[in-house]
């Protein structure tokens, strides 16, 4: 026997169905995407293409606020442009020579070597206040010396107006200080007196300026086998009046490599480079400087030489670009002079070993026609990853303006 059921529904339920199909539109319309530009604003991803809809309506024109938000992303990703191109073209022009051949007018505080050390402070001893009127003015020729070097110290005193006041040393001692950096003290260093003069000899300029010269000689004063910091400690009188200065020089008593004197420069690819014969004693990481002039004595580079030297004789480059030559077209040939040297001994102290300084001219180069230089720029592949990356954002820039510069869609 079959069962039939009969769902019978209230009259208000039937009423409200019928309600509300009738009151539902046939279709949809989509949403329409929101830009790209204004969602990467707010911090969201931009939207996936997605196929036109074929019974989707028209969108209507861009609202007045609507023009203006795009008039205001058109100015901000113009201004990204601007600021996009800038950095490309001061990357490019930054990388143009490599960092080892750089112009001089790059380096000018560079160009003078041996520059003298220079403070001017007020009178006073370590604790105290400081005397008024009185100041201490005092030089030192060097900070680094090597072997056989010595290292000129003066000291003056003069009021507010300059004018030199009369000074004595009650006491100069020099030495090495218990603490040199890593805690423990130096060894093998002597304690000495250090005379001070204003007679004229031992490097005073001139006898009875009132100014107080040393000449400090690390080898002749019992430093021959230290490597460290040796100062320099002096207490002054002035009138009735007291004071305090101290000088420090770091010294290393043997070179870690010599020069030999074989000096010759090639051309490679493009360059000009001098090769310089060093002796190493101690391998490791070397930082050898030159300055490079044209004939007319103008400064054209400074080159450096920054790598791994092994031990035994070794060749030294110091290239001068070829593209900087191009665009600075120095008066050839050139002329390298005042070249510097050191050891670099990381994490430790003093951080460098000098080798002895090669003062005034060097070498001087063949002539070389100007164009046997070659006149493309510096490349690497550190370079060109970063042009890649910087030609992007510009190139993205660019993108986004043309695309907010056309019109707005049409009804």
């Amino acid at each position: 026997m079959t069962i039939r059921w009969r769902v019978v529904l209230p009259v208000s339920a039937v009423c409200t169905a019928a309600l509300w199909w009738m009151a539902a539109p046939a279709s949809t319309p989509p949403r329409p995407a929101l830009d790209p530009v204004a969602q990467a604003s707010a911090g969201a991803p931009a939207p996936r293409d997605v196929a036109p809809v074929a019974s989707a309506p028209r969108l209507a024109p861009f609202s007045a606020a609507g023009l203006d938000d795009r008039q205001a992303r058109l100015a901000l990703w113009q201004q990204r442009l601007e600021r996009a191109r800038q950095t490309l073209a001061m990357y490019q022009a930054a990388t143009r020579y490599p960092f080892d051949s750089r112009p001089a007018s790059e380096h000018a505080d560079q160009w003078v070597t041996h520059q003298v050390v220079t403070t001017d402070a007020p009178l006073r001893m370590p604790g105290t206040g400081v005397v008024p009127n009185m100041h201490v003015h005092t030089t030192q020729q060097k900070v680094f010396a090597t072997g056989a070097d010595t290292v000129l110290l003066t000291v003056t005193a003069t009021d507010d107006n300059g004018a030199v006041l009369p000074l004595r040393v009650l006491s100069a001692m020099t030495h090495s200080p218990q603490d040199t950096g890593g805690g423990k003290a130096a060894p093998l260093a002597p304690v000495v007196t250090q005379p001070f003069v204003d007679d004229g000899t031992n490097g005073d300029a001139q006898a009875g300026d009132g100014t107080l010269t040393a000449r400090l000689d690390p080898t002749a004063e019992g430093f021959g086998n230290f490597a460290g910091l040796i100062r320099t400690e002096l207490v002054l009188q002035s009138g009735e009046q007291q004071g305090y200065v101290a000088f420090d020089v770091v010294y290393a008593p043997q070179a870690p490599a010599t020069w030999t004197g074989n000096v010759r420069d090639v051309m490679q690819d493009g360059s000009l480079a001098f090769m310089l014969g060093v002796d190493v004693k101690q391998p490791g990481r070397y930082v050898i400087t030159g300055r490079v002039d044209d004939a007319s004595g103008k400064p054209v580079a400074l080159v450096t030489f920054n790598d791994e030297l092994g031990a035994g004789a070794r060749q030294v480059p110091l290239q001068v670009h070829g593209r900087l030559v191009r665009d600075l077209k120095p008066t050839l040939p050139l002329v390298l002079h005042d070249v510097e040297g050191f050891l670099l001994k990381p994490d430790a102290y003093p951080d460098r070993a000098l080798m002895a300084s090669l003062d005034g001219p060097v070498a001087t180069s063949r002539k070389i026609a100007l164009s046997q230089f070659s006149d493309a720029a510096f490349s690497s592949d550190e370079t060109k990853r970063y042009l890649a990356e910087y030609g992007k954002d510009v190139a993205q820039a660019q993108q986004q303006v043309a695309q907010l510069q056309g019109p707005p869609a049409k009804p």
